[in-house]
């Protein structure tokens, strides 16, 4: 379960100012209660939430005619089973992707997060994966929820939704992979690859993938290196795309650059974290984060100070994150 406060923020563009706000927010792998059960045949996963954000006692409404609010979601349902050796078989929430930056957890993932820019991987349908030393390989068939993956009505063609192809080799000197991603009948196409390797006390990884949609093709790469020691921890992330071949210019390119400092201490750590999202717009515009990571308890906690200048104007704010699992 995770709250989220504001202690103070200055707007710079409105110039208003609030202090001390609170609310539930729930991100995608952050669900306030999440039931597993693993075996070495099977098992399952289900996240619920508050679908609505508002947590409250349910009770009669006039205006939901009777019918009690729907407050409560549920995301990420998943079941998987291993009808054979080596071949494991995913039913409902997926998660496929290349590399993954450590500063947002999220945002740098060349084939589906926010500076992509283009549609991400689909997270639901099926998933048939082949294990064998050190190669994997999968095939999904991600329609989403509720939706046919092929369709063919009277007198017209058979349609797809999405479908992904995604493996893996391991090995000493590090992991590749690779993704092909297809969507409204392999109009909408991704196709990736990217490396992954810890050097000692140094990590890095690389990805670059090919993107098209209709009439538009695209190209991005992105490269991250951390380092950590004795507590210090260091990470930088850079991602440049171009997102129409027909139309090299700066409007149509983006780079993206990522840094974060980390010191640990007794209970938590330290960290000061640089987000611009694009480097090349006309004006500069990024996130300066100052904070604290702590436990307290089962409780874990994020303090920050944090400054945003956007279109030449200055935001601050002091947000907070409270969670714990249950």
């Amino acid at each position: 379960m995770q709250l989220k406060a504001n202690l103070f923020e200055y707007d710079g563009a409105t110039e208003n100012i609030g202090a001390f706000k609170l609310w539930n927010e729930n991100g995608k792998d952050d669900k306030p209660f999440v039931f597993s059960i693993n075996g070495e045949r099977a098992g399952g996963t289900i996240k619920l939430f508050d679908a609505n954000g508002d947590l409250k006692v349910l009770k009669d409404d006039a205006s939901t005619t009777g019918k009690l609010p729907a407050v409560v979601g549920a995301h990420a349902y998943n079941i998987w089973f291993s009808p054979f050796e080596n071949v494991r078989i995913d039913l409902g929430g997926q998660d496929i992707k290349l590399n993954c930056e450590h500063i947002t957890w999220w945002q740098g993932n060349i084939v589906g997060g926010k500076l992509n820019g283009w549609d991400g991987i689909g997270d639901w349908g099926y998933k048939a994966t082949y294990k064998l030393d050190a190669f994997t390989v999968a095939l999904a068939f991600l329609p989403g929820n509720d939706n046919w993956w092929m369709s063919k009505a009277k007198d017209a063609d058979v349609a797809l939704n999405e479908t992904t192809l995604y493996a893996e080799y391991a090995a000493d000197f590090g992991k590749i992979n690779a993704i092909f991603d297809a969507k409204d009948t392999f109009e909408n196409l991704k196709i990736g690859a990217g490396y992954n390797s810890k050097f000692g006390d140094v990590g890095i990884f690389a990805d670059v993938a090919f993107f098209h949609k209709a009439d538009t093709n695209g190209l991005a790469v992105d490269f991250d290196a951390s380092y950590s020691k004795d507590g210090i921890g260091v990470e930088g992330y850079v991602f440049w795309k171009a997102s129409d071949f027909s139309n090299i210019a700066k409007d149509t390119m983006a780079l993206a650059t990522y840094a974060k400092f980390s010191y640990a201490l007794n209970g938590g750590s330290l960290y000061v974290k640089f987000l611009d999202d694009n480097l090349m717009a006309d004006t500069f515009g990024a996130d300066i984060k100052v904070g604290y990571d702590g436990n307290l308890g089962a409780m874990s906690y994020e303090v920050e100070a944090a400054v945003t200048l956007a279109n030449e104007k200055v935001k601050f704010a002091v947000p907070c994150f409270f969670r714990i699992g249950f």
